[in-house]
Formats: C-alpha cells, sequence, structure tokens
C-alpha cells in the first residue's frame, strides 16, 4: 500500500497490532482523519479500532479532509485505557492538526497568529501532555514502552512546496523519533545521529515488548537501543504521489548521515553536512558517490520485502517492466500506456502546476468555485490527461448538487483512470440524483469489483437497492457496517430500513449507534423512540421522544408519540400535554389521541 489511491493493505502482510494480539495484549487505536479509515485495512489487529468521525464532518467536508481535533482523540483514548490499563495493552495514538488547513483553538489561534502551522504544532503538544500526564497519574508511565514519531513534515514553501507529500527533501522526510523504554530495561539516554527508517519502529515495538516475531521480516530491522550511536546506516524514502495523482514521475531517495541522493529525472545530490537546507545541488560534481548510492537504491528497490511478485491487472508486459523499474507496486497503474512509453516529467517541472491544483481545492473547500473552477480549467488545457482534476471538478459538483455535471466530470476521470473506484462511488451518487438507478447501481457495483472494502459503494448500493427490494438493501448495509461500522448515517439508514420491515430491535440497534456517532436529527430520534416503544423500553423511548422535541419542538409526531409513551407509564397529566401540543401542531393528530 502506498497511497490512498490504490487498493487497501494486501491480507498476506500482517500488522503488528495482529502479533501484540496474539500474544494476549489489548489492543486500541484511536485515529483522527479519515485517510487511517479502516478501509485501507489498517485496523487488522486491533479490538477497538476508534475511526468514528462527525456526520456534519462529512457533509462539510470531501471525504479524505474529514478529521476531528486532538482534544476529543485524547479524550477517546484516556477513556479505552481507563478499561485495558490492568492488562498488557498495545494501543497507538493518531493526532492529525498539523495539517492544512491550520486553524488551532484557541489561544494558540491568537498566540501563533503569524506562524499558524506552529500554533497546530503547539495544541497538539499540550494534548499529548495531557496523555503522558494521565499514563502518570494511573502509576502506567513508567512501566510503558513510547515511541513518539510524526510521518512526515511540512515544507512550509521550501523548494516551491507547500505542505507535503510532493517532494521528499529533508523539510518533510526528516522527522522526530523519540523511544522512551520501559523503567529497567537497561538502556541508557542517548541520540541515534545516522538517519532510521520509519518502518524500523513496527520491529522497534515488538524489540521493545521482548517479542521476536515473523513479522519483523515485513520491515526494517529494529533500533539498536543499546548504543548512543549506530553505525553510518543509510534510508530510504520515496513518494508515488505525483506518479499516481498526477501522472508524473515517483520519486526515491537515499540518505546517508552526511549525503542525501533524490533519483529524479533530473537526480540530485545534497551534501548535509554544509548544505542542510538542500539548497546546492551537487549531483555533477560527485560522480563517485552517486554511482555508489544509486546502485545500492536499486538494490533496495529490486529486492525490498515490499516488492510485488505480480504483474498489475491489464497492464501489458512492457508497461509492467517500466512500473517495476519505477518502484511501483500497486495493482494497477492509472497511467496511459502512452505515458508510460515516454519519460514522465520530474515533479520539480510541475511544482506550479500542482500549487495550481492546491489553490483550486482550497477554493473550493472556502466555497469560491467560480475560483476553483478557473484554476483547474487553466490546468486542463496545458495537461488535458491529468484524471485527477475531473474527479476534482466532480466532488465539487457534487457539493453544489450539481448532479448531471458531477455525473459528466467523474465519467471524463474514469476516461483517464478506468479503474479509480472513488470516482465510480462519485459516479453512483450522482446518478443517483439524476434518476439513474439502473447506472448507479452498476457504478456502485464497479467500485465494489475495484475495492470490496469501499463501504460508500455498498452504501449507495443499498440506497438504489432499498426501492424495490429491501431484503437486498439490508444486506448491503449490513456488509458496509462489517467493513465500518461507525458510519452515522450508514446505521440510520440501515436502522430505518430494519424500522420498515417492522424489526424493532434490529431498528433500535443501529438507530441508537446512529446517535451514539453523533446524528443529531430530529427524525431520528423520534424513530429509535418508537422502536423502543415497541420493544417495551418505554423510560429510554420517553428519553428519546425527548431528545427529538429538543432538536425539533414542532415535530407533532414526536409529541404524539411521547404522549403514548407517558399513557402506558400511567403519567396523565404529562400524556395529556404531549396530546395538545401535537394536536396543535398538526391538525390531523387530534383524531389519534386517545379518548
Amino acid at each position: 500500500m502506498q497511497d490512498f489511491t490504490g487498493q487497501p493493505l494486501d491480507s498476506k502482510f500482517r500488522s503488528v497490532a495482529q502479533t501484540f494480539k496474539q500474544r494476549g495484549y489489548a489492543t486500541g487505536a484511536v485515529v483522527s482523519a479519515f485517510v487511517l479509515d479502516r478501509t485501507w485495512g489498517l485496523a487488522r489487529g486491533f479490538d477497538f479500532y476508534d475511526d468514528a468521525f462527525s456526520p456534519e464532518a462529512f457533509a462539510k467536508k470531501d471525504t479524505g479532509l474529514v478529521d476531528r481535533r486532538a482534544a476529543e482523540s485524547v479524550n477517546r483514548a484516556i477513556a479505552w485505557l481507563k478499561k485495558a490499563q490492568h492488562r498488557s495493552f498495545f494501543f497507538w495514538l493518531h493526532l492529525y492538526d498539523p495539517h492544512s488547513p491550520y486553524d488551532a483553538p484557541e489561544p494558540f489561534r491568537s498566540e501563533y497568529k503569524a506562524h499558524p502551522y506552529d500554533g497546530e504544532i503547539a495544541y497538539a503538544d499540550q494534548e499529548l501532555g495531557r496523555l503522558i500526564a494521565w499514563l502518570k497519574s494511573a502509576s502506567l508511565y513508567d512501566q510503558s514502552a513510547i515511541v513518539i514519531l510524526s510521518d512526515h513534515g511540512e515544507s512550509l514553501g521550501e523548494h516551491g512546496e507547500s505542505e507535503h507529500g510532493f517532494f521528499i527533501y529533508n523539510s518533510t522526510v526528516h522527522i522526530p523519533l523519540i523511544v522512551k523504554p520501559a523503567a529497567r530495561h537497561g538502556f541508557r539516554p542517548g541520540r541515534i545521529s545516522s538517519p532510521v527508517e520509519t518502518t524500523a519502529v513496527a520491529s522497534t515495538l515488538l524489540q521493545l515488548a521482548g517479542i521476536s516475531a515473523t513479522t519483523e521480516k515485513q520491515f526494517h530491522p529494529g533500533l539498536d537501543l543499546s548504543a548512543s550511536s549506530g553505525a553510518d546506516n543509510s534510508a530510504y524514502s520515496e513518494t508515488f504521489y505525483p506518479f499516481s495523482s498526477f501522472g508524473w514521475s515517483p520519486l526515491h531517495a537515499l540518505q546517508t548521515s552526511r549525503y542525501h541522493f533524490i533519483d529524479a529525472p533530473n537526480p540530485e545530490l545534497y551534501d548535509l553536512t554544509i548544505d542542510p537546507e538542500e539548497k546546492n545541488n551537487i549531483f555533477s560534481q560527485q560522480a563517485a558517490t552517486v554511482s555508489v548510492l544509486k546502485d545500492k537504491l536499486q538494490k533496495l528497490l529490486v529486492q525490498g520485502p515490499f516488492r510485488s511478485t505480480s504483474a498489475a491487472a491489464g497492464v501489458s508486459p512492457d508497461a509492467q517492466e517500466k512500473l517495476q523499474a519505477l518502484g511501483y507496486v500497486s495493482f494497477r497503474s492509472p497511467i496511459s500506456k502512452d505515458a508510460l512509453s515516454k519519460d514522465l516529467p520530474d515533479p520539480k517541472s510541475k511544482i506550479a502546476e500542482f500549487n495550481s491544483i492546491l489553490r483550486a481545492e482550497d477554493a473550493f473547500h472556502a466555497g469560491n468555485n467560480e475560483t476553483g473552477r478557473k484554476l483547474l480549467s487553466e490546468i486542463t488545457a496545458s495537461d488535458p490527461s491529468m484524471y485527477i482534476v475531473p474527479f476534482l471538478l466532480g466532488e465539487a459538483s457534487l457539493r453544489e448538487q450539481k448532479w448531471q455535471e458531477a455525473a459528466a466530470d467523474f465519467k471524463r476521470c474514469l476516461e483517464l483512470n478506468p479503474n479509480f473506484d472513488q470516482a465510480m462511488t462519485g459516479l453512483s451518487r450522482a446518478l443517483i440524483y439524476v434518476g439513474d438507478d439502473a447506472g448507479a447501481k452498476q457504478w456502485a457495483q464497479n467500485a465494489l469489483r475495484q475495492n470490496p472494502q469501499n463501504y460508500h459503494a455498498l452504501h449507495q448500493l443499498g440506497f438504489v437497492e432499498s426501492k424495490t427490494d429491501k431484503q437486498a438493501a439490508i444486506a448491503d448495509y449490513e456488509k458496509a457496517v462489517a467493513i465500518q461500522g461507525n458510519f452515522a448515517i450508514l446505521r440510520r439508514d440501515l436502522g430505518m430500513l430494519y424500522f420498515q420491515q417492522q424489526n424493532y430491535p434490529k431498528a433500535a440497534e443501529h438507530l441508537a449507534k446512529a446517535a451514539e456517532f453523533g446524528l443529531n436529527e430530529a427524525p431520528l430520534f423520534n424513530f429509535l423512540g418508537v422502536s423502543y416503544s415497541r420493544t417495551d423500553r418505554l423510560q429510554k423511548a420517553v428519553i428519546s421522544y425527548k431528545r427529538a422535541i429538543e432538536l425539533d419542538p414542532s415535530l407533532a409526531e414526536a409529541h404524539l408519540n411521547l404522549g403514548y409513551a407517558y399513557q402506558r407509564l400511567n403519567q396523565s397529566i404529562a400524556s395529556k400535554r404531549e396530546y395538545g401540543e401535537a394536536c396543535k401542531l398538526q391538525q390531523k393528530y387530534c383524531e389519534l389521541v386517545p379518548r
């Protein structure tokens, strides 16, 4: 798994969490962004994987931008740790705040007004400190091994890149890695000065726990924590973002304690001892050094543990050879055969185009759709084969409820990248709203053939089938819930299907989950109340009806149902009051009031 445009983590790989779970540990995780949603296979081995985000976040943002603040994630982390603290546990906390747009809460927003990224760092640091303080108060800190790292930095304008992922200079790949062993572990404090790959962290975790497992073979060897500095190891890094999303060349790099070699169409070499900001490319001056590092890099690409042995689906042998030379190991390539036959552009030559795409996305998110479309149309004029542009246009059209335009955009995207399941899902959604249920069903099924874990496609398939075959729709929704049970809207829709089938226990189960995951809709609580009432849980029914009325005091049906519940509880005064309110709001309900 190299990026989030392809397939989930292959089932042949075991996760560190699976190893800990097998050894009897309680395993938990709290993630703060949808990009780590369980759809990608990352929940494997966790007893508890909290990737539930508010329904409002899905309504206001593109799916890939859905996240939550550190405070909420730390609260959820502490809640789980309180339950697990009496046994050995493995826990992963992921915080996402230092990502664009930089909008830390107060007082950090004001304090770091001139440097908003620093404000996000300070806020995340405060919340992480709160977790560390809780571990100490629970007498867990000393006996716990703790590893803290980032997955990337932020360029903040260096080399023309404003964020991360496009280049692999040290502004983004040189990150913090802090290891605190458990007390009495025998390790002395020190610093490892040579480069370390993040792939070493997995083996280090097992090493800290005293676990020897075959899982370690998947990763770089663990850190040598017995020494204050290791040998002059080299560390590999890569980015396939320019390739997978835009059709430009991927980048590979190898770094030693002195040199950083970046293999690109226009290669780069930097001497970090005198040029830490990587401003002076000395590639042409150091032929011998380049030869050694390039040879070592090529051997890593050929012999690496992540090398795929199967050919990419639908790709010719010649193209497959080109993909392997590029280091690409995904199941399929979004790049056309014609493009693969040519030299792919160096991302350095495309940074202005890339920044235009980012500005277009920012404009869309700010509601300035005209600006976003203008920027993307300029890119299309210069590079009409870039599939990500019609995809972004389709997403924008969906937000604007321009269903016909969205369908056309996604179709254009799929002409350029026929295997992109997220575009298929978007097209399915657009077709639902233009009344083409057959087309919507077909594209949802196509998306599922590409990615069986795409629960959004299952949700849309169920929505279409609910019009003609409710049992088939329930089956679709249940499959989706089995993949992602934390999606509130999905739970609501499944609960309502069960309600229509008069399966009130199941309806209550799923409607309650939708409410638990943050869906605050008056009709939801009204139907949840009915489900409770039909299963003789009257006190819960009363609470649900009251919540519905709190959200929408004019919901006459909720008043009427609350009146029924009070009557069954022999609370006649309260019952009459609610009947009167229902009758006042909707004349037709007067006839339904018991005499």
